[in-house]
């Protein structure tokens, strides 16, 4: 190499360093000038009292995605949901905001809430990243807390915060027996799901408590709407309050053929109930389907025991990476024979086929089999948990 190239590979290095150096720096003041905290929209005064605390952000630049640890005190407080914001999507990118889990026993959202985009796209700016849903089950101080917060940036990877950074919010409750005002004259109805979304044909647990100035009402009738996502109703179910107030029903979601996508959606229970002559009424959502389907299973139609079972699965939608596709068969005395594990390393959109193979056992009973294919969050021995409906398909064992 002359003289005259290595002072360009020397100037080039020396930039690079620079450059290098001034987008570490950016990164470092992005995480440093941006801002979370909580807001509430109402002060709750009683137990039966709801309201929506709100997780925001300010000052962020490139927000690519974010995961965040919060809790709360569970002998004062119930969280019954937690919805989405809208400012990661505010310019239009496609997200995933994976289902939620309440722990109302410790107070806190196992493993976090998180949300991601599925384009290497960003937003910068502030607004509201999520909003949960508490109800005041409780008498005393409720001290909601981020206990971690971590932000990701398209250009720097993760920006963590410490949580001595990050305010929370305290909520103080009064006694159960205080009056309520307004023209309900101290009636409420509160109506809630056992979670915040299901896969099709899952089983939905529904209630409603109804109270008068924080004490429960009974023996009265409580009519429950089913709402669908376009608004239109499709079932009413009339329960009567027990000795606490509390009514419910059960119902299991549909599963539409041949293109089951069309109840995907925000799903909406409505529960009306008369109290001293006073028409009262709440609402709960919740979301049916996922942004996933496994569109089909391909595998030999007969299958000699001793001998390996191809399995081609196609997927059609928004796969997230991390995630796990299962791949189980059983003979025809439901035996279990073996299963395939294969992970999905990267984010996809569209229609994807995943290859996977199983050995038949020597000492497989003949006749039909059968195999069912899921895709979990995570691996089967790590307590990943169903990502989208289940598929199956029936086959020969020769």
């Amino acid at each position: 190499m002359n003289m005259k190239n290595r002072k360009i590979m020397s100037i080039s290095i020396i930039v690079l360093l620079l450059v290098s150096s001034l987008l570490y720096l950016c990164a470092v003041v992005a995480a440093e000038s941006a801002s979370v905290n909580i807001t509430v929209d109402s002060n709750p005064t009683k137990i039966g009292d709801v309201f929506i605390a709100s997780l925001n952000i300010a000052g962020v630049d490139s927000l690519w995605g974010w995961n965040a640890q919060i809790s709360w005190n569970p002998e004062v407080l119930k969280a019954t949901r937690a919805t989405k914001g809208a400012f990661l999507t505010s310019e239009g990118a496609s997200d995933m905001f994976p289902p939620v889990v309440i722990d109302n026993v410790g107070g806190t959202f196992p493993p976090g809430l998180s949300q991601v985009l599925l384009e290497r796209s960003g937003v910068s700016g502030g607004g509201v990243l999520v909003r949960i849903t508490f109800e005041v089950i409780g008498v005393g101080s409720a001290d909601i807390s981020i206990n971690g917060v971590t932000l990701l940036d398209i250009s720097s990877g993760e920006m963590p915060f410490t949580v001595g950074q990050i305010p929370g919010v305290i909520i103080s409750t009064g006694s159960s027996s205080t009056p309520t005002t307004g023209p309900q004259g101290g009636a409420v109805v509160i109506v809630s799901t056992d979670n915040v979304s299901y896969l099709l044909g899952a089983l939905v647990s529904a209630s409603a408590r109804v109270t008068f100035n924080g004490g429960g009402v009974a023996n009265c009738d409580v009519a429950f709407t089913l709402l669908q996502p376009d608004g239109t109703a499709l079932g009413t179910y009339v329960d009567t309050t027990d000795g606490s107030g509390l009514a419910g029903f059960t119902f299991r979601v549909p599963v539409p053929e041949p293109d089951p996508s069309i109840i995907f959606g925000a799903w909406s229970i409505l529960a009306s109930v008369s109290v001293s002559g006073v028409v009262i009424t709440d609402a709960a959502e919740f979301m049916v389907g996922s942004s996933l389907l496994i569109k089909s299973i391909s595998i030999p139609s007969s299958i000699q025991r001793s001998g390996r079972v191809p399995i081609n699965v196609t997927l059609e939608g928004d796969i997230s990476g991390g995630l796990v596709l299962t791949a189980s068969i059983f003979d025809s005395a439901q035996v279990p024979l073996g299963m395939s594990t294969v992970s999905i390393g990267s984010q996809t959109r569209g229609t994807t086929t995943i290859s996977a193979e199983v050995v038949m056992p020597s000492w497989a009973f003949t006749g039909q089999g059968i195999i069912y294919v899921n895709i979990l969050t995570d691996a089967p021995e790590k307590s990943g948990i169903p990502y989208c409906p289940q598929a199956t398909m029936t086959f020969q064992i020769t």
